[in-house]
C-alpha cells in the first residue's frame, strides 16, 4: 500500500495520516482511503489520474452507479434517472429557495438528467448545465437546456461572458482531484453577490461512525471519490476563501434504509417500512442524525462579496 507524504487539503506531514479503510469500491486493491487527524478529511491514495478519470465518467458512471443504487434510483436511462429524483429536487429546494434571488443566470455542474433545472427554467431562470456523462449530457440537451462537457469547453463557447447568479453541484465535490481551485474557479464564474451552493456526503454519517455496519464500509468508500468530507474539514476548506460562508447539515435517507443496511447489509430500504411505523419517526429520526451531526448530507454555501 502506498503511504501519503502529506495531507491533500491542509498539507500536514505523514505523521498525521491514517488508513481510515483498505475497503474501495471499484480499486484494484492499489487504493485506500485515508485519514488526516489534523484538519480531519478524508481522502482517496492514490487518486485516479487523468485518463482513468476520462475512461471511467465517459464510459462507466451510469453502470457503476446503477449496481450501487436501488432499483428505482434510475441511473439506466435518464428518463427514469428523472423520474426517481423528484423527492430531492423537493428536498433541495426547500433550502434553495431561501438563499436564491426571484430570478437569474444558473449553471448546475453534473447536471445529470437535468432533474434540478427544469423546475427552475420554467420559473423564468436562464439555466446552463455541465455533464461529462455523454448520454446524460445529450438527454439534456434534447430537452433544450444549454449543456456542456466540461466547464473548459463552457469558457471556450463563451457561456461564461456574463457571469452567473448561482452555480451549484450535488454529490460532485468529492470527485474533484483539487477540490479548492475547482470552487475557487466557479466563484471566479459567479457575478458579484452570486451564490455557490453545493452538497457532499458527510464521512460522519451514522452508518459509518455510530452503527459501523462492515458491508456499509465496503459499500462506500469508492473509487471515484477523492473526498469525504465531515463538517470540520469542510469549514477548513471553505475558511480560504474571502467569502461569506457556511455549512448546514441534512439527512437524505430515511430509518427504513437504515434498517435494511442494518439487516441485509445492502442499498434499496427507503420507505420500506414507513406505513407502519408512520412519516412522524421518519422525520423524527432525520432531524436527530442532523442535530447529532450523524447525517448522511452536507450543505455548503458560499456568497461572493458585491
Amino acid at each position: 500500500m502506498s503511504l501519503p507524504s502529506q495531507c491533500p487539503l491542509c498539507s500536514a506531514n505523514g505523521e498525521f495520516q491514517n488508513v481510515a479503510s483498505g475497503h474501495v469500491y471499484g480499486s484494484q486493491d492499489n487504493h485506500a482511503v485515508f485519514h488526516c487527524n489534523k484538519c480531519s478529511v478524508n481522502y482517496l491514495f492514490p487518486s485516479l489520474n487523468s485518463e482513468e478519470e476520462r475512461e471511467f465518467y465517459n464510459k462507466e458512471f451510469e453502470a457503476f452507479m446503477s449496481v450501487r443504487s436501488a432499483d428505482d434510483a434510475g441511473w439506466e436511462q435518464p428518463q427514469k434517472h428523472l423520474a426517481a429524483n423528484q423527492e430531492q429536487f423537493q428536498r433541495r429546494w426547500r433550502y434553495l429557495k431561501d438563499i436564491l434571488p426571484a430570478q437569474g443566470r444558473v449553471l448546475e455542474i453534473g447536471c445529470s438528467s437535468g432533474f434540478m433545472l427544469y423546475p427552475m427554467q420554467k420559473q423564468g431562470w436562464q439555466c446552463v448545465g455541465v455533464e461529462p456523462s455523454g448520454a446524460f449530457g445529450a438527454y439534456v440537451r434534447h430537452n433544450g437546456i444549454t449543456c456542456f462537457d466540461s466547464t473548459e469547453e463552457l469558457v471556450a463557447q463563451g457561456t461564461l461572458k456574463d457571469g452567473f447568479d448561482i452555480i451549484m453541484h450535488f454529490f460532485v465535490l468529492e470527485h474533484i482531484r483539487n477540490a479548492r481551485d475547482f470552487i475557487a474557479e466557479q466563484l471566479g464564474m459567479l457575478k458579484p453577490g452570486g451564490v455557490l451552493v453545493f452538497e457532499v456526503p458527510n464521512a460522519d454519517d451514522a452508518l459509518v461512525s455510530l452503527y459501523q455496519i462492515p458491508e456499509y464500509d465496503r459499500f462506500i468508500w469508492v473509487v471515484s471519490h477523492n473526498w469525504y468530507f465531515s463538517r470540520a474539514s469542510l469549514e477548513y476548506l471553505l475558511g480560504s476563501f474571502d467569502c461569506n460562508a457556511e455549512v448546514r447539515l441534512d439527512q437524505r435517507y430515511d430509518l427504513s434504509n437504515h434498517l435494511v443496511w442494518a439487516r441485509d447489509g445492502k442499498p434499496g430500504g427507503a420507505k420500506r417500512f414507513t406505513e407502519h411505523f408512520g412519516p412522524e419517526l421518519e422525520k423524527a429520526y432525520k432531524d436527530a442524525l442532523i442535530r447529532s451531526g450523524h447525517c448522511d448530507t452536507l450543505i455548503g454555501i458560499i456568497k461572493k462579496p458585491k
